[in-house]
Parts: C-alpha cells; sequence; structure tokens
C-alpha cells in the first residue's frame, strides 16, 4: 500500500532534483509523486458510496432444481473503479452450472463464486450463478466479499456484507417402481379395503365401560359427569395409516464415520414410500433416530392428512446427517405403542440387526402389520422368513447418469 513515508520519500527527491536542477529526475520523481498522491485519495474514496448485496431465487428447491445466486455491486458515485473482483461464499455440495469457481480461503469445504470487472461512476452490475440442486440438506450462501483495486494494482479495499442466505434441498423422490419396491406390500393395500379402522382423534359418543377396554380409551370426562367409567366410542375410517421408521445409522462401529451412498439412499427411500402414500390417500407419519439440527429432540412426525404434511416430511428428512441418537429399535419400542391400531409400519434401515428383527416379530406377534426395507449390500444378512422383506442399492439416491459414472470407476 502506498504510505506516508512513500510519499515523503518522492517528495525530497523533488526537492533535491530541483535544487540540482535535475530536469530528467524532477519528472520522474514528479510523476511517482503525483502518482502516489492519486492513488492514497483514490484508496480513500474507493469505498464510498458503494454497496453490494446478494439474494437465492429460492428459499427451496427439489433435487435436481436449478436455482440462481445474484451477487449485485452499485457504485454510487463519480469515480470509476477499473478493476473490481466480486464474489459469494456457497457450499461445495451443489454442482456450479454457469460462473467462475475457487476454493474458500476460510473453509476447505466451501467455494467462493467470483467474477472480475470494472465499473464506470454511478454504475450498478448484477452478476448471476447456475447452481444445481444436486443433494438434499440445508445449506447457506454468503457472506458476500468485494475487493476493489487501484489502477496500477499497487492497492486494494475490501468489504464483506455478512447476510446468510439459506437454501433447502428436499429429498429425491422416485416412484416405487423405480426402487423395486411393491406399492401393495409396503402400504397394506390389500387389507385396506376390507378393513375399517378407528380414528383416535374422532370421538362420536362414549358408552359404559367393559372389562377388557383398553385404558387410554377412558373417557374421563364423561366419567366425571355420569359417575362412573366411561369408554370413548371411536368414530370408523377407510383412511390407512402408514408410519415410516427411518434408521440413519450406516456405521457397523461407532468410529466410523457416516457413509454417503446407504444414508442418502435411505432418505430416498423414506421420501418416495412417505410421496406415494400420501398420494394414495394414506396418513403417514414419520420417525427418525436423529434429531432436528440444532436441538436434541428426535424427529417424530405423528400421521396426518394435513394438505402440507409431505412438505413437513420433506423438510425434516433435509435435516440427517448420519449421527443416530439411539439404535432404530429402541425408537421403534417407544413410538409403536401410541401408533394407531392397524398402522402399517415401514421400517428403513441400512444396518439390520438381530436386535431390531426381534423387536419386529414382537410387533408381529401383537397384530401389527411390518415390513423391512434394507439398504445397501446386503451380504451376510439373512432375511427373516416371517417378515416381509425388500432390498434396495445404495445408489438409488444418485441420478442415473451420475450412478454409470461412479459404477465405470
Amino acid at each position: 500500500m502506498v504510505g506516508e513515508s512513500w510519499l515523503l520519500i518522492t517528495l525530497v527527491l523533488l526537492i533535491v532534483s530541483l535544487i540540482t536542477q535535475q530536469i530528467p529526475l524532477l519528472l520522474v520523481t514528479f510523476l511517482v509523486f503525483l502518482s502516489g498522491l492519486l492513488i492514497r485519495i483514490w484508496s480513500h474514496f474507493a469505498l464510498a458510496r458503494i454497496t453490494h448485496e446478494h439474494q437465492l431465487s429460492a428459499e427451496q428447491a427439489f433435487f435436481g432444481d436449478v436455482i440462481t445466486v445474484e451477487v449485485s455491486v452499485s457504485n454510487r458515485k463519480m469515480l470509476p473503479l477499473p478493476v473490481v473482483e466480486i464474489g459469494i461464499e456457497a457450499p461445495e455440495e451443489l454442482k456450479v452450472l454457469r460462473g467462475s469457481v475457487i476454493p474458500a480461503a476460510t473453509d476447505p469445504f466451501r467455494i467462493n463464486l467470483s467474477s472480475f470487472l470494472s465499473m464506470g461512476w454511478y454504475h450498478k452490475v448484477t452478476r448471476r450463478y447456475q447452481v444445481e440442486c444436486s443433494k438434499r440438506g440445508y445449506y447457506t450462501f454468503g457472506p458476500s466479499y468485494m475487493t476493489v483495486r487501484d489502477p496500477f494494482g499497487f492497492t486494494s479495499q475490501e468489504a464483506e456484507n455478512p447476510r446468510l442466505d439459506r437454501l433447502l434441498v428436499y429429498p429425491r423422490i422416485l416412484p416405487l417402481k423405480e426402487l423395486g419396491l411393491p406399492s401393495t406390500d409396503i402400504l397394506g393395500e390389500r387389507k385396506i379395503r376390507r378393513q375399517l379402522f378407528e380414528d383416535p382423534l374422532r370421538i362420536v359418543s362414549s358408552r359404559d365401560y367393559v372389562q377388557g377396554d383398553p385404558l387410554n380409551r377412558i373417557h374421563w370426562m364423561a366419567t366425571a359427569r355420569r359417575g362412573h367409567l366411561q369408554t370413548r366410542v371411536l368414530e370408523s375410517t377407510t383412511t390407512p395409516n402408514l408410519v415410516i421408521f427411518l434408521d440413519v445409522n450406516t456405521m457397523e462401529t461407532q468410529f466410523q464415520a457416516p457413509m454417503e451412498g446407504p444414508l442418502e439412499s435411505s432418505i430416498t427411500v423414506a421420501a418416495s414410500i412417505a410421496s406415494h402414500a400420501i398420494n394414495s390417500g394414506h396418513n403417514v407419519g414419520l420417525y427418525v433416530n436423529e434429531p432436528y439440527r440444532g436441538t436434541r429432540e428426535p424427529i417424530r412426525l405423528a400421521p396426518s392428512r394435513h394438505p402440507d404434511h409431505l412438505q413437513r416430511i420433506l423438510v425434516a428428512l433435509a435435516h440427517p446427517q448420519g449421527w443416530p441418537l439411539y439404535a432404530i429399535e429402541r425408537m421403534l419400542t417407544t413410538e409403536g405403542r401410541s401408533l394407531p391400531w392397524g398402522a402399517s409400519i415401514v421400517i428403513v434401515t441400512p444396518t439390520p440387526t438381530a436386535l431390531l428383527i426381534g423387536s419386529i416379530r414382537r410387533f408381529k406377534r401383537a397384530g401389527r402389520s411390518v415390513s423391512l426395507i434394507q439398504v445397501g449390500n446386503s451380504t451376510g444378512f439373512i432375511a427373516p422368513r416371517d417378515v416381509p422383506t425388500h432390498f434396495v442399492s445404495d445408489e438409488v439416491h444418485r441420478p442415473h447418469t451420475e450412478s454409470l459414472e461412479v459404477a465405470a470407476r
């Protein structure tokens, strides 16, 4: 940077050249002094009345969507800016389709989308970067930065916009046929057509308690009014319930890191089943043995028919990173007790264990409909004959062309 000492030196040389009447030295020294003075003044005003902003074209996107990242700079003064670099920090997991990419200096797992440009006075420039949502999850874009250099390249001024823009990418959704899953087995459609289920949310009346009625059916308010035990009478409905238990554990030992293929494919399977079931008229619930990011509570979404329920499920499935709070059989045992009777239970796991199979058998002996989906390498796993079991590849989370590239390596 051109400092006061450099200007002082050139000023002294200028005076000496005047005294000694060295005309060539006088001209050179004067030009150097004038250039340094101009650079000093330019550096002082370079960032005055200049702003830069960034924004995303969407805050939520489906797998495979393309979003636009905009970075704009406005120079609202008479001073032109011949060399300006603008950019924004972005996640490396997403694929940049258009725009210059350089590694981020602050984080090895981040990248910078950058551009060089020149600006005249009272000039605004916007750069757009196309980013493909090639992986589900939560992502942040920002901060954005701006570097302004003087015309000679001696000095630079930097500014940063610390604001963060957040993007949520839903998991990939595939037809069950592409996953090799029969919908009649997974959703229990053959039984549904012949059954009526009692809706625990709809109480139509009460009656006298009969020995053998479940305690959770006692209508306490009616009991208080009439002075003797009353049992709730629930409305019968043909709307079936499907509950998905997603196991995010991909590690055979606790010292391993989560494996991307089995984790992402398991999430794709869970999202695909949920989408198909809701579109088929089911109430769908989701239980995951990993918490929402920033919390300690596991993901729990009770079966619902709400119009926004699929979106809630997809949002929840954007959170897991492969670090389970506890084993899926513990969650199945804990949450399974409160599930609506007649609900079909689907367990999606990359690592089925003997304890999990034992829990499934207990539920089946109690009259529950339970099926198991094993994702990934099934070598060494022997499917139990008494538990409906299906196998899915751990590459289904990838687009077809990407899967072919991986297989060819």
